[in-house]
């Protein structure tokens, strides 16, 4: 299958969320993924959110090799046709139906590492698009099945129903990208079901990735960026070198070395996106 490259026997840094087709790396999308590389980082799972970005993903894959495909349909995208005319935020309009057949002709082809982002979201949304929501995320949950593929979840405001969907359609590969729910849902999900979390790069920064980086089981934990949001530094620009600073801080808290807590989490990455 493309794409499954993995360098077996060696250990590395991994971010499993991130979004390099947005326009704050147009100018310098080759020395972010230089000093990722520099770091050595193994792979950058770059997700996407509608069919620009998508598509904007699958040709970084063809110039750099490190960046591996998750395409995917925001939930924000994924009700377009329902938003207000003074929505806060600009969504373009496409044909949600076509664009999952397309995320699903490129699962079939072997083009993709992971499906998401996808989910649902409570926080920009109003409940009448949730119907909406829950049947695009049902749809992108089932090419992940289908095809073994992770599914990477946007949750925000709606986490138990996000895992009551996925639980009700047999989702077994499943991370969830900067989960703000209740922490006792997550590990008794991660416990329950084996679904991995991802910790973005401002854990030092936020009391409850600090809690799910120290109780969640071992090997439930990832890293992500969810660049160029949620840097260590407030007001700054994530890139995906940052994971080394979550794996840093993960190692601190479990009482691990640096290169023992590198370890656990290229081997949770592994594990996940395995085929």
């Amino acid at each position: 299958m493309i794409g499954y490259d993995f360098l077996q026997g060696k250990d590395m840094f991994v971010d499993v969320h991130t979004h390099l087709t947005h326009g704050k790396f147009k100018d310098d999308l080759v020395d972010v993924i230089g000093r990722a590389e520099g770091e050595r980082l193994g792979a950058i799972v770059c997700n996407g959110l509608e069919p620009v970005s998508n598509r904007m993903i699958l040709e970084m894959t063809r110039t750099f090799p490190i960046v591996k495909a998750a395409l995917g349909i925001y939930p924000i995208d994924a009700v377009n046709h329902l938003l207000p005319d003074d929505f806060p935020h600009r969504v373009g309009k496409f044909d949600v139906r076509a664009e999952i057949r397309f995320i699903e002709e490129c699962a079939e082809k072997g083009l993709l590492h992971a499906i998401g982002e996808c989910g649902l979201d409570g926080h920009w949304l109003e409940e009448s698009t949730f119907k909406e929501q829950t049947f695009v995320f049902e749809s992108l949950i089932d090419i992940g099945i289908r095809f073994h593929l992770p599914i990477i979840v946007h949750s925000r405001k709606l986490e138990r129903e996000a895992f009551e969907v996925l639980a009700h359609l047999g989702a077994k590969k499943v991370n969830m990208h900067c989960y703000s729910g209740k922490s006792k849902w997550a590990i008794d999900y991660a416990e329950s079901k084996n679904w991995c979390f991802s910790i973005p790069a401002n854990a030092r920064r936020s009391d409850s990735f600090g809690k799910l980086l120290r109780n969640l089981p071992a090997t439930s934990i990832l890293t992500e960026t969810d660049a160029p949001y949620l840097s260590p530094v407030p007001g700054g620009r994530s890139e995906p070198r940052d994971v080394c600073q979550t794996v840093a801080y993960l190692g601190e808290l479990r009482g691990l070395s640096f290169h023992e807590a590198e370890m656990l989490v290229w081997s949770n990455y592994e594990a996940l996106f395995a085929r």
